[in-house]
């Protein structure tokens, strides 16, 4: 996994320089990159803490909680999360995962002579749930007490949820990778 190392570059501040939107973005790029490297280095990937799912009329609700996706990305989920169940199809496996996103908010005026333009002025993470047929952590390696990165943007499996009777249920006996 070395392959994925690269040298990080920040920007060097000195009196009477003009700061740019490129400046700043590259500051925090800097340190975003050097945390999500840590996390997925020193930490691996999977599920810090809480993230239960449980069944709820209709869909299921995944506590709150931590975990960090396979880019370093911490995806957080401040309060419950809930989630529509699929109607039932044939083979009756599913697989839940949660995904680490962004999403640009808090729109102002651009500062643009004879413009109206509204630009959004802030990035928002957040997390977003999914159902699926495949298990998104399937194929990564257990190494050394936790589970390796793989570097690749996908999901974290949390759930698998089985057809029984026309239900869904949730199968017990899977357990999403954790950081310990």
């Amino acid at each position: 996994m070395i392959a994925t190392l690269r040298y990080l570059k920040r920007s060097r501040f000195f009196p009477g320089k003009l700061l740019t939107a490129e400046d700043l973005e590259l500051e925090q790029e800097y340190f975003r990159e050097k945390l999500k490297r840590h996390n997925r280095y020193l930490h691996g990937f999977g599920v810090v803490f809480g993230l239960e799912v449980s069944k709820s009329g209709n869909g299921v609700v995944i506590s709150p909680g931590l975990a960090i996706d396979c880019q370093g990305n911490e995806i957080v989920v401040p309060e419950p999360l809930e989630q529509a169940l699929p109607n039932p199809d044939v083979d009756g496996t599913l697989f839940l995962s949660i995904s680490y996103i962004e999403k640009e908010t808090d729109a102002v005026p651009a500062v643009v002579p004879n413009s109206s333009m509204m630009e959004n002025s802030r990035v928002e993470e957040s997390a977003a749930a999914v159902f699926g047929k495949g298990n998104a952590n399937q194929g990564h390696m257990h190494f050394k007490g936790r589970w390796r990165a793989c570097f690749e943007s996908h999901g974290l499996t949390i759930a698998r949820l089985k057809l029984s009777s026309g239900q869904w249920r949730i199968d017990r006996r899977h357990h999403p990778p954790l950081i310990k």
